[in-house]
């Protein structure tokens, strides 16, 4: 009895090990494989994109991001075909879950949704400058779910995709020229027309202001008046621009101070004392 319990024992396991190993065995194979697969698949499609400039490195991303993620999916489909189970009653299983995840999880979906429409109507690109919220940097990536940014002082900002699409984005590099403001006070003493003048002259002299526009007082303070100043400049030398300028019109005043204002007339408001007229004496002869 003994020996024939043993004999029914060990046949089980080998009938185990036989039905389910081999299976086991398989699905290990196809986890590592369409692991691997993916990830050569994501490769693949972003060199493939990267060799044309017709396709923006966001797209190029994005397609890549779905090659990598549709190959894990059907690599699942095929694990769990392998142990038997069928992929239609898994695939309801699901989206029943995928429901409640769903209700569950909105904001994620709310950024992923809003990922899907910038890539798609990409308003900004990677290696823009973009400010919104009170951050401002320039574009190094843009996932499904996020944007990341490297700001001035090199920091990595990484903001939800909800939140771009959500709220206003100013994209200052969009454009070829960017404005830049120069303000300078100076003390009332000083003529105003002649101070004006200086100052235009010394911004024309940068060749890399493109144009000089509105230059005039910007506002009277206590015996001081401010000149504003706005000039046209190409995108990456604001700040350049702004620092040189700043320096110069300094050394220039102090080196030669604009003529002083001329003195205002006074006149007097008080009426001229009337005398009366003085009549002529008659002389009597006789």
């Amino acid at each position: 009895m003994d020996l024939d319990h043993w004999d029914n024992a060990a046949g089980a396991i080998v009938t185990l090990v036989t039905t389910y190993g081999l299976r086991v065995l398989g699905a290990i194979v196809i986890l590592v494989g369409g692991w691997i697969g993916s990830r050569v698949l994501y490769r693949l499609v972003a060199r493939l994109c990267g060799r044309t400039e017709h396709i923006d490195r966001t797209v190029t991303l994005f397609l890549a991001d779905g090659a990598k993620y549709l190959t894990i999916a059907l690599t699942l489909v095929a694990v769990l075909t392998t142990f038997g189970i069928a992929t239609t009653s898994f695939v309801a299983v699901l989206g029943a879950f995928g429901v409640g995840v769903g209700l569950a999880l909105q904001g994620t979906l709310s950024n992923l949704a809003a990922g899907i429409m910038l890539i798609v109507i990409r308003p900004f690109h990677i290696g823009d400058r973009i400010e919104t919220g009170g951050v401002a940097g320039r574009t190094q990536e843009i996932n499904l779910f996020y944007t990341e940014i490297d700001s001035d002082d090199g920091a990595r900002i990484v903001i939800p995709n909800g939140k771009l699409w959500g709220e206003i984005v100013r994209v200052p590099t969009r454009n070829s020229t960017a404005r830049i403001e120069l303000r300078y006070p100076r003390p009332a003493s000083e003529d105003i027309g002649s101070a004006i003048a200086r100052l235009t002259d010394l911004i024309g002299r940068d060749k890399r202001v493109r144009r000089v526009a509105n230059v005039g007082v910007d506002s009277l303070g206590d015996g001081t008046y401010t000149l504003l100043a706005h000039a046209w400049v190409d995108q990456g030398d604001q700040q350049a621009v702004q620092l040189d300028l700043n320096r110069a019109v300094k050394e220039e005043f102090d080196r030669k101070p604009a003529k002083a204002s001329p003195a205002p007339v006074e006149r007097s408001l008080e009426r001229p004392v009337e005398r009366p007229l003085e009549r002529p004496v008659e002389r009597r002869t006789g």
